[in-house]
C-alpha cells in the first residue's frame, strides 16, 4: 500500500510532564494494574485473527504477546469486560488524567504544540465533502478546540465524566457521554465528513468492531483519523528492559494493544478504508532517560542530562527516522 509517510515532531516532553512525579506515577500504575482481574488467555490476535503469536513479557500480571501475523503487541489475558469498565471509572484513571491532560498549566501548550500539528496533518491529507468532525473519545477536547477554530461543526464523544465536563467548560464544545456501537450507529450515520480517534483503539478489547461501526457511519470519501501507540518502538524496548518501571505505553490493561503500521493497514483495508498518510513520532528518548533516572538518580542533576536536554527533539528525530517512535497517526479515506 503506497501512501505518504512523515517522521518526527518536535516536542518538549519535560514541559508536558512537568507536574508528573514519575516514581509515584509508576507505583500507582503498578498497584492499579496488579489489582485488576486477569482474564482467560486469547487464542488469536484480536487485531488480525492470527493464531501465531508468542509471549513478549509479563507486566503487572498481564501477558503481552507479539503477533507474527500483523506485528502488533497485545494483552493476551485481558480483564473481563466489567473489570475493564471499572478500571476506566476508577479514581486512579481520573486523577492521572487530571495531571496529564485536564491541567490548566499545560493545556494551552498541548493544544498549540501537540494537537494543532495533528489536526493540520489530517486536514492536509483528507478531502471529505462535509466540514463536520466527530471526535470519538475526545478526552479534554484539545483536538476539537483546534478543529472548531478551523470552521468545522464539531461534536465530541467522551464517556469519562471529568474529561467531558472539562472539554465542554474549557473549549465550549458539545460533548456527549456516549459510545459508538451497533446500537448508536443510526444516530451518527452520514453526518460527519471526518471522524477521529486519538488514543482510542488501544483501549478497546475489539478494535475491529469499533472500526466496523465507524465504517457504517461514514460514506465514500469521508476521512478517518487514528492515533495509537506504535510497536515496536524505543519506548517499548526500554519498558521491556525495565518491566517493573512502567506508567505509559506498555501499561496493562489500559493499553490492550500497541499497533504496527502493518496491522493498521490490514484492519483499515478490511473495513473499507485506504491510508492516505501516516506520521511516526513519539517521546521515546524522554521515556528512556526518565526511566534511567529512576535507577541512577544522579543522572537527573548531571551535566550529561543538561547537555542532552537541548538535543531531545533532534535525538528523538533519529529514532523517528528509523521507524522506532512510540506513536503513529494515520489519515485514511472511506472507499
Amino acid at each position: 500500500m503506497e501512501y505518504h509517510v512523515k517522521r518526527g515532531k518536535p516536542i518538549d516532553s519535560g514541559r508536558l510532564k512537568k507536574d508528573l512525579n514519575k516514581a509515584g506515577s509508576i507505583a500507582a500504575a503498578r498497584a492499579f494494574s496488579e489489582g485488576i482481574e486477569k482474564g482467560a488467555k486469547l487464542s488469536t490476535c484480536p487485531a488480525c485473527g492470527s493464531g501465531a503469536h508468542r509471549k513478549l513479557l509479563t507486566i503487572y500480571g498481564f501477558d503481552y504477546h507479539e503477533c507474527d501475523g500483523c506485528g502488533s503487541a497485545f494483552v493476551c489475558n485481558p480483564p473481563p469486560e466489567e473489570a475493564l469498565s471499572a478500571a476506566y471509572r476508577s479514581a486512579y484513571y481520573t486523577e492521572a488524567n487530571k495531571v496529564l491532560y485536564a491541567n490548566d498549566s499545560i493545556i494551552d501548550y498541548r493544544v498549540a504544540q501537540v494537537f494543532t500539528p495533528k489536526v493540520e496533518f489530517a486536514i492536509q491529507h483528507s478531502r471529505p465533502s462535509k466540514k463536520t468532525w466527530l471526535d470519538i473519545g475526545c478526552g479534554v477536547g484539545e483536538a476539537l478546540s483546534v478543529v472548531k477554530g478551523r470552521g468545522y461543526e464539531v461534536l465530541g464523544l467522551e464517556p469519562n465524566v471529568m474529561e467531558a465536563e472539562y472539554a465542554s467548560k474549557r473549549f465550549g464544545i458539545e460533548v456527549r457521554q456516549d459510545y459508538i456501537s451497533k446500537d448508536t450507529v443510526s444516530k451518527y450515520r452520514g453526518q460527519y465528513g471526518t471522524i477521529s480517534m486519538f488514543s482510542v483503539l488501544e483501549h478497546v478489547p475489539d478494535p475491529n468492531q469499533i472500526l466496523s461501526d465507524v465504517s457504517a457511519i461514514q460514506e465514500k470519501g469521508d476521512a478517518l483519523v487514528i492515533e495509537v501507540p506504535h510497536f515496536p518502538s524505543i519506548s517499548t524496548m526500554s519498558q521491556m528492559t525495565f518491566p517493573d518501571m512502567i506508567n505509559r505505553m506498555m501499561h496493562p490493561p489500559l493499553h490492550l494493544f500497541l499497533f504496527s503500521l502493518r496491522s493498521l493497514e490490514g484492519m483499515l483495508e478490511r473495513h473499507g478504508y485506504k491510508i492516505n498518510a501516516a506520521w511516526l513520532f513519539g517521546q521515546d528518548f524522554y521515556e528512556m532517560m526518565s526511566t534511567l533516572g529512576l535507577f541512577a538518580p544522579a543522572l537527573n542533576q548531571s551535566k550529561l542530562l543538561s547537555a542532552l536536554s537541548p538535543m531531545m527533539s533532534e535525538l528523538q528525530a533519529v529514532i523517528d527516522n528509523h521507524d522506532l517512535s512510540d506513536e503513529v497517526l494515520v489519515v485514511a479515506e472511506r472507499i
